[in-house]
Parts: C-alpha cells; structure tokens; sequence
C-alpha cells in the first residue's frame, strides 16, 4: 500500500487504485498509469506535481478541466 505513485512504478507490475475503500482501477502498473481509464486515476495522476513549471503549469490547466471549473 502506498499514496506515492513514483514508488509503485518503482516496485510494483500491478497496481489497484482505490477511492473510499472502493477498487476504481485495476491492471498493469504501466497501463494504468500511462493509460487510466477511470476519472479519478486521471485526475490523480495530473494533480501529481513535476520539477519542470511549464510543464508543471500544463499538468494544473489539465487538472483544471477534468474537474470542470
């Protein structure tokens, strides 16, 4: 178990995402986390922050529209 998803694509070939206790998305590490499905592994992923701002920026501006505001 664990919320930082840099350390299971470390460590883990599969991976499940959870939201309240309830399975949201379930696979391969690789294919959930390069290609999610499900709407709150997307927006989970986008909200992650990176080092570079620009793309950092563009990262928040996608977070923005999934969430509909």
């Amino acid at each position: 178990i664990s919320h930082d998803l840099a350390v299971i694509d470390e460590v883990a070939d599969r991976v499940i995402v959870l939201r309240y206790g309830e399975i949201r998305e379930q696979g391969t590490t690789v294919r959930v986390l390069l290609n999610p499905t499900d709407d709150y592994t997307k927006r989970l992923l986008v909200s992650l922050p990176v080092p570079d701002p620009v793309a950092q920026a563009e990262r928040r501006e996608a977070w923005r529209l999934t969430r509909g505001s």
